[in-house]
């Protein structure tokens, strides 16, 4: 697992929270179970969550999420890390199958069955991303001990993108989207300094900013994030669209920052220092009109926690590891509860109206709300833009406490909405 942290993954660093909260917070912290701290995460669109779990000599993979538990993917050697997960829940990382010092890239599917990649003739080999089309991308040591990003698929193998490279640096593929465009960074040769790419079929290796770059994500829509030479000599946090130039992101008022995720929403995520003279850095969350929040207003998590690694999906579900273990961040749900006639007259219809909305939008179509009259549930209705309208003309006589529940989903969790108070006249 060391070795992995070592040559796949240096989009992650150390960071950590301040300890500051607020009651107006717009995520809730949930406890990810058995979460190794400092350990690699990701999460798909349903919510999965990959967990590293290890001891001093062991590190073995699972994943997990709120509705059905832990699963286990089982040994891979002594030591395997994973470091993606697609929405099929296939995760992809590096493991040591014959506890030969040697990790080699494999897919896991939810079946069971697993698949190690190989390598491009060299002894080592490590995926970092997934799509859900099962690409796969990572970093491979080649015949003459040169470290080459590649691309696997099922029908065509390993690919190498960097056949030309001939630094010690060598290339790393990170990241990969829907259309198999990949990102990641290269030391070109005869070069000191990284340069961050984008890889397609059609086009080929493309550089990305200027000497120093590192790019670690890409969404569907083509937009890169990763960090980036500023004006002032520092790195910050960067995006890039498909048709646009490099943005600055900004910091959290420190130096420097890094964006490690990027949402189909345009959502980012990463680290950032702030006006603190710690130097440690906080987390923070990137919205288009919104710009750059800390974590700590956001979410409000407690002091001591510094978090390690970052990701976020599209319903905006951040998950992240900290020297005390593993967390999501799920956006909070919040209400507008009304009746149509209040008070109303004994038998006559009256039509309860919730509308719910998130700092990432209202939860998805069908899912159900339910309404309870005096505790007891009186019956429920499916969201339909966000909005659960329920009729009934079955409400006693007298005055009623009557509440909206959601029941929740993968991403959301359940919540409950204040009362309204229904009266009900003869």
């Amino acid at each position: 697992m060391k070795n992995i942290k070592k040559v796949t993954v240096v989009a992650v660093f150390a960071l950590s929270f301040s300890s500051l909260a607020f009651s107006q917070t717009v995520f809730s912290v949930v406890k990810v179970p058995a979460m190794s701290p400092n350990s690699l995460t990701a999460i798909n669109n349903a919510g999965q969550v990959v967990i590293n779990t290890g001891t001093s000599d062991s590190y073995q993979v699972s994943t997990w999420n709120r509705i059905n538990g832990t699963d286990n993917l089982g040994a891979i050697g002594v030591n395997s890390g994973g470091a993606a997960i697609n929405l099929s829940g296939d995760v992809v990382g590096a493991g040591d199958p014959n506890n030969s010092g040697n990790l080699q890239a494999f897919i896991w599917h939810p079946t069971g069955s697993l698949t190690l990649l190989g390598t491009l003739g060299g002894a080592l080999s490590a995926a970092s991303g997934v799509n859900d089309s099962a690409g796969v991308v990572g970093l491979s040591y080649t015949a003459t001990n040169t470290q080459h990003a590649f691309l696997w698929t099922q029908s065509g193998g390993m690919q190498d993108l960097t056949p030309d490279l001939t630094s010690i640096g060598g290339a790393a593929a990170v990241a990969i989207n829907s259309s198999n465009q990949v990102v990641g960074y290269y030391f070109p040769n005869g070069s000191l300094n990284t340069l961050g790419f984008s890889w397609t079929q059609a086009g080929g290796l493309q550089s990305v900013g200027s000497a120093g770059t590192l790019a670690f994500a890409v969404n569907n829509a083509g937009t890169i994030v990763g960090k980036a030479p500023a004006a002032n000599g520092y790195m910050h946090a960067f995006s890039k669209t498909a048709t646009g130039s490099m943005k600055d992101l900004g910091t959290l008022g420190g130096a420097e920052s890094s964006a490690l995720s990027v949402n189909n929403k345009g959502w980012i995520v990463g680290t950032s220092l702030t006006t603190s003279t710690n130097g440690l850095p906080h987390g923070f969350l990137w919205r288009p009109g919104a710009g750059m929040q800390d974590f700590t207003v956001v979410a409000g998590l407690s002091t001591g926690q510094q978090p390690y690694s970052v990701q976020i999906n599209d319903a905006g579900v951040i998950t992240l590891t900290t020297n005390k273990g593993g967390y999501l961040l799920v956006p909070k749900t919040t209400a507008t509860f009304t009746s149509s006639l209040n008070p109303s007259r004994l038998g006559q219809p009256v039509t309860f109206t919730a509308t719910l909305t998130s700092i990432a939008g209202a939860p998805p179509d069908g899912e159900m709300v339910q309404f309870l009259v005096s505790g007891r549930v009186a019956g429920s209705a499916p969201l339909v833009g966000g909005v659960a309208e329920f009729t009934t003309s079955a409400v006693p006589k007298g005055s009623h406490a009557v509440v909206a529940s959601y029941l929740g989903d993968v991403n959301f969790l359940p919540a409950k909405y204040a009362a309204i108070t229904q009266v009900v006249n003869p």
